[in-house]
């Protein structure tokens, strides 16, 4: 079979080889004409097992053969065609040409069903000389016309045979510029793909650069991490990153990090920041990359070193990168150094380049939290309370912000003095996060303080908070313990409102939570919180703290206040050191999620005040009596003349108030010498509380309590179950 798809000369030899073969086998002119239109119909196909030809004619002077369908009359142009090889165009024939053989004697015609190009038609002239020299013998041709029809044979096919050897070579030399075009792409592919991986390992490695910074918010960390990961990424003998600071003259800048080596490896070399090396890349200028940074013409200008100083790490390779937050300020810069020369390369620059970028942000985002934080903190003390300092008691408190997050917290910690010797010790902490949050935080210390200068009880107090919180400040909840801490008496009363409990800690023994009625947190429900009362024998601290102290997601609350309880027990007396060391060991200070607030405080054995009591009946006449036990209970206790002067005139006053007025049978007297007062209090059974009248001018009464509250630093009253006491502290030394 001939492919006329792909037909070759040594195809076409072949083919006419068979042809001469089967004109010559037939056994007249019209059985050798149609013994060859046979051939060809059969033999030549169109590359898809379909006939190349659709039809075949071949003639020899009268005798005509035509094997196929003809479907109509050829052109008088084709039935006779001129001697050689031609194509014509037969669009009105359901072929796409008609081949047309001519030579002397014969004609070979052929519906070609494909579209065939002019050098593969040509080739059929060597078919028709086959042709031609197969029908001489029955046409009578003589031995000079049958050694001529060779010759031409012949003379045809090296023509051809050159003809195709020419498209060969030219073939080739195309294929050979074709395979180093493919050479040169493959190069430019597999450079493109080495390009393509370095990109893409240098992105991977800055976004992993990038989002490792991101989520660092401490500026040590974030300049500290961007130094090692830049000096790794570069393969410089070490980076180190400088801020953009300058002294008063404006000639240095600060050494901040450094990696590969030891930091005081640096710390003997003050290095000048006016260098025309260093100075450009703190003005943001640009980048500087020298494969030999000592032949540039920059170097060795900065007096007095003109150079590098003497025991210096070595630096010729030299790279250094601006630090630029998204401002345009320049935060700083990256600076890479080693002892060989050309150690830099434009890959290393740009991963030095991307760093610095993520840099700068990461450096921005943490100034920037920084500075929410700092705000955030210092708006949350301004908060807080001042703890007093009250004499005769040790008192230590702490605040210790999250070390997470910017938001302000409602924890808070507070002491309040109240009358003869007893204290208020208050903790709580308002759930959530935020300004209101905060803002709620101070409205119930204001109000806590507010209460207790009435000197409610616990109970009371905590249930006014409750509806205060439920009625004004709805949509929060608070927890909180409030407790009265009796000196005196070596007593402390509280209440707890959702609270974690306060501990307790005496030397030698073991702490004690100081438990109880605990009622629902505030702003919840109403609720009648109750009080209880438990001995507090001196020397005995309280420790009260929020819930930041002991709550953790993972630990159970009940093994969080053992382990509280074990480790207070090592820190018997407040002080900062002990609470510091007691978070320490309770939470990660760089990591806890939560505000403490913590306030603790003892009575020191030795400062128990003294005291004494003395009861007369409710009448003016008694009076006396109460002056002398006074004068003579106050000088036995050392007290200065002219302070017992002053304490006997006020206990004249009060006394003949309750025995006057009073609706009582009795009224008592108490003394109380604390550490810079003495105290007064008197008590009798009418609930009724006195209360400041101005006398007119010519008024022989109510200048009682007038002359009590000139002589004393402080007067009150406070209800009792039984009645009231009315108190008056006088100072120890007189006020200057």
């Amino acid at each position: 079979m001939y492919d006329l798809n792909s037909l070759s000369l040594s195809e076409i030899v072949r083919c006419g080889t068979e042809v001469r073969a089967a004109a010559g086998a037939g056994k007249d002119l019209p059985g050798a004409l149609r013994a060859v239109a046979t051939l060809l119909r059969d033999r030549v196909r169109d590359g898809h097992d379909g006939p190349g030809f659709a039809w075949v004619r071949v003639a020899a002077g009268d005798e005509t053969v035509t094997v196929g369908d003809l479907p109509a009359p050829l052109p008088p142009a084709l039935d006779a065609p001129p001697p050689g090889v031609r194509l014509y165009d037969a669009d009105d024939y359901p072929v796409r040409v008609v081949l047309a053989v001519a030579g002397a004697g014969h004609r070979l015609l052929a519906g070609v069903t494909v579209r065939l190009d002019g050098p593969t038609a040509q080739l059929f002239e060597l078919v028709g000389l086959n042709l031609r020299i197969g029908l001489q013998p029955h046409q009578g041709a003589t031995p000079t016309q049958r050694e001529e029809a060779f010759g031409d044979l012949l003379t045809a096919v090296e023509r051809a045979a050159a003809e195709q050897a020419g498209r060969m070579e030219q073939t080739i030399a195309e294929l050979g510029d074709a395979a180093g075009r493919l050479r040169r792409s493959r190069q430019e592919l597999r450079e493109r793909e080495a390009r393509l991986r370095d990109e893409t390992s240098l992105v991977e490695a800055l976004h992993a650069v990038g989002t490792d910074l991101s989520s660092e918010l401490d500026i040590d960390r974030v300049v500290q991490r961007a130094t090692d990961v830049a000096t790794e990424l570069t393969g410089a003998a070490f980076g180190s990153f400088f801020y953009n600071v300058t002294d008063d003259l404006g000639e240095s800048y600060l050494l901040y990090t450094l990696s590969g080596v030891s930091k005081e490896s640096f710390a003997k070399f003050p290095m000048p920041r006016n260098t025309k090396v260093f100075d450009p890349t703190f003005r943001g200028v640009g980048y500087l990359r020298s494969d030999d940074i000592t032949k540039d013409p920059r170097y060795g200008h900065n007096l007095p070193y003109a150079g590098i100083p003497e025991g210096h790490l070595p630096v010729v390779s030299y790279l250094a990168v601006p630090v630029v937050s998204s401002t345009g300020e320049v935060l700083g810069g990256f600076f890479f150094g080693h002892p060989r020369p050309a150690r830099f390369t434009a890959r290393h620059e740009r991963l030095a380049v991307g760093v610095a970028a993520h840099a700068a942000v990461a450096l921005d985002n943490a100034r920037l939290y920084l500075r929410q934080r700092n705000a955030a903190v210092e708006l949350q003390r301004s908060l807080l309370p001042r703890i007093p300092r009250v004499e005769g008691l040790e008192v230590v408190s702490r605040y210790l912000p999250a070390a997470k997050g910017v938001e302000v917290g409602g924890d808070w910690v507070d002491l309040v003095p109240l009358s003869a010797g007893r204290v208020a010790l208050v903790v709580g902490d308002v759930m959530g996060k935020g300004i209101r949050a905060a803002a709620v935080m101070g409205q119930l210390r204001t109000a806590i303080r507010s209460y207790a200068s009435l000197d409610l009880s616990p109970g009371q107090l905590m249930r006014q908070l409750n509806t205060l919180l439920a009625a004004d400040l709805d949509t929060q909840m608070a927890t909180c313990v409030y407790a009265v801490y009796d000196l005196v008496n070596g007593e402390l009363c509280y209440t707890n409102a959702g609270h974690p409990p306060a501990v307790g800690v005496l030397a030698g023994q073991s702490p004690r939570l100081l438990t109880g009625p605990v009622g629902p947190p505030l702003g919840i429900v109403d609720f009648p919180y109750t009080e209880q009362s438990v001995a507090v024998p001196p020397g005995e601290a309280l420790l009260l703290y929020t819930d930041g102290l002991v709550e953790r997601r993972d630990s159970n609350i009940e093994d969080r206040l053992d382990d509280l309880q074990r480790r207070i027990a090592l820190h018997p007396r407040p002080s900062l050191e002990a609470i510091d060391d007691l978070v320490a060991g309770m939470v990660d200070p760089a990591h806890h999620e939560d505000d403490i607030a913590v306030l603790y405080v003892r009575q020191p054995p030795g400062e128990v005040p003294l005291t004494a009591v003395a009861a007369y009946p409710a009448s003016p006449e008694q009076s006396r009596a109460a002056r002398r036990f006074v004068q003579e209970t106050l000088g036995g206790w050392g007290v200065p003349g002219e302070r017992i002067e002053t304490a006997v005139a006020a206990v004249a006053e009060l006394f003949a108030n309750a025995a006057t007025h009073a609706r009582t049978h009795r009224v008592e007297l108490r003394l109380h010498l604390l550490p810079a007062h003495v105290a007064v209090e008197v008590c009798d059974q009418d609930n009724r509380l006195p209360f400041l009248i101005e006398p007119a001018f010519d008024d022989e009464h109510h200048r009682g309590l007038h002359i009590v509250r000139a002589t004393s630093d402080r007067w009150g009253t406070r209800p009792v179950r039984d009645g009231k006491i009315v108190w008056a502290e006088i100072p120890l030394r007189p006020a200057p």
